[in-house]
């Protein structure tokens, strides 16, 4: 048996909400606000709510107020808002529906009217939640086929090479920090986001006509003859061929991207690369970018025939010329992101690449005031997503929810669930488990020390379990919003912990 849908009834008159109640029936299940203030903190705590019904004259905190707010932290476009009033005013409609209500009923209004717009309106928003979701799982489904693939090419042709199979992780890394630098700098290459998708991709095939060089060329530690380097330089005009070859319509664009890197990443500013010798702007600007991206990697890099230079001396060496020209306005972008890189390939060589590109979704957000509808929501998804996968691997066992906004805790053990909410009296977060001061500041401690590109934490403390006080293993794990958390208590609002005592047998926090 399905879940109700769950309507929430926005009027400071009780008699006009038993009337709504009594028109839409017990087929839904119902909440209720009396004024503005009261929806805004409903929608806090509750989130999953199908549909609002709102009035506009009511105290402390009208109508198009509650609108506004939800504007502001993108809720309008998760709730729909049927709006009811007696205000006929066409000013006033056209305000409702820019603020962005789905529908506009004036009262008196009529009941069936009422009950066929609320269903109309669920249905609609219940099949753009289900299209969402298929987008979305669609692809993250792409994204993971994408990633897997680029993993495999990387082992392959790290294991034909003495290179690391981390170099075309990097080679990604480098372009798409380039590329960002660049269009923030300029508009002359007129990049657009598929654009920029294309090229990071296509980057990871720059180096695949290295399969065909024979494995004693391409791992000798000394330096190469000349007939040696004359082989080594022919793998990118042999990748270029491996693309064009391949039974793929060559106008895709992302072939052709993929063609151009494999051919010119080699090429020079000054016309003194290979294969082809082009110059300037006759080398695509995709090639350009991975070009330099590919030079840094090698310099920072060990590899079998030399040590690896540290970052300050490798972008030195690039910005001088020793390793060829480049565009100057890619040596610009190159300095500019210098800090940021070596960062990130530091982080990388500490395994944590694939927090990066969560660090620029939340950078992406803090930067944007309001986001598209399907970024948002995905946006959400993802979080939600990756809350349902750690309660999963984490089921069973003793855990704690809480949500520093609405200020509700809930303790879960096993299928006995307790709630409490902060401005109640029987709302005591430590005393639950008896922990000490002095564990409570190392967790205070620990929560400091965590980002969007580390979000987990562990220690042993000592917690009251079912009654009794042993050591176990807890463990946290925050998530990211597009707020900035300074205080405790705030830090908790994305926070759900979990908590293994020693002998595995129970999990908590």
């Amino acid at each position: 048996m399905s879940e109700k849908q769950k309507l929430l009834i926005v009027d400071d008159s009780e008699l006009n909400r038993d009337i709504l109640k009594e028109i839409l029936g017990s087929s839904y299940d119902y909440l209720e606000a009396e004024n503005g203030t009261q929806a805004i903190q409903i929608l806090e705590v509750h989130p999953e709510i199908d549909l609002m019904l709102l009035d506009i004259n009511m105290p402390q905190m009208n109508g198009f107020q509650v609108l506004e707010h939800m504007r502001e932290f993108q809720w309008i476009d998760e709730v729909p808002v049927v709006m009811i009033s007696s205000e006929e005013s066409v000013e006033i409609m056209r305000k409702a529906y820019d603020l962005g209500i789905t529908d506009y009923i004036s009262r008196p209004f009529d009941a069936v009217i009422v009950k066929k717009r609320v269903q109309n309106t669920l249905g609609l928003y219940a099949n753009q939640k289900r299209l969402i979701n298929v987008v979305v799982d669609q692809v993250y489904e792409k994204e993971e086929n994408n990633t897997i693939m680029i993993g495999i090419l990387s082992n392959v042709l790290g294991s034909h090479n003495s290179e690391s199979s981390e170099h075309i992780l990097h080679i990604r890394i480098a372009t798409e920090m380039l590329l960002r630098e660049l269009i923030r700098k300029t508009d002359a290459y007129h990049l657009t986001e598929a654009d920029i998708a294309l090229i990071i991709t296509a980057s990871s095939l720059h180096d695949i006509g290295k399969v065909s060089i024979p494995e004693e060329i391409l791992n000798k530690p000394g330096r190469l003859t000349d007939e040696e380097f004359k082989i080594m330089k022919s793998h990118s005009e042999i990748g270029a061929s491996m693309i064009r070859n391949m039974d793929f319509p060559q106008d895709k664009p992302l072939v052709r991207t993929a063609w151009e890197i494999c051919r010119w990443h080699h090429e020079r500013w000054d016309g003194r690369g290979y294969p082809d010798g082009l110059k300037g702007e006759e080398i695509p600007i995709s090639a350009q970018i991975v070009s330099i991206a590919d030079v840094y990697d090698a310099l920072t890099s060990v590899r079998c025939y030399k040590n690896a230079y540290d970052h300050d001396t490798a972008i030195q060496m690039i910005q001088e010329g020793q390793c060829g020209q480049f565009n100057p306005l890619l040596l610009e972008c190159l300095k500019e992101i210098s800090p940021q890189l070596s960062r990130t390939f530091k982080k990388e060589k500490d395994d944590n690449r694939e927090y990066y590109e969560a660090q620029k979704i939340s950078e992406e957000i803090l930067r944007q005031n309001a986001l598209p509808r399907k970024d948002y929501s995905q946006r959400v998804i993802e979080i939600m997503q990756e809350k349902i996968k750690f309660f999963k691997e984490n089921s069973g066992k003793i855990s704690i929810e809480y949500n520093a906004i609405s200020g509700k805790l809930v303790l879960t053990d096993g299928e006995s669930q307790k709630e409490y909410q902060r401005d109640n009296l029987e709302f005591d977060l430590y005393g639950a488990y008896d922990i000490s001061e002095e564990d409570i500041q190392r967790v205070k401690d620990s929560l400091d020390s965590v980002s969007s590109k580390n979000k987990e934490v562990s220690m042993k403390v000592m917690l009251k379990v079912r009654g009794e006080r042993q050591m176990c293993d807890l463990k946290l794990h925050t998530l990211w919003s597009s707020k900035k958390m300074f205080s405790w208590e705030k830090i908790c609002e994305q926070l759900y912990d979990a908590m293994e005592q020693v002998d595995g047998r129970t999990n908590g926090i």
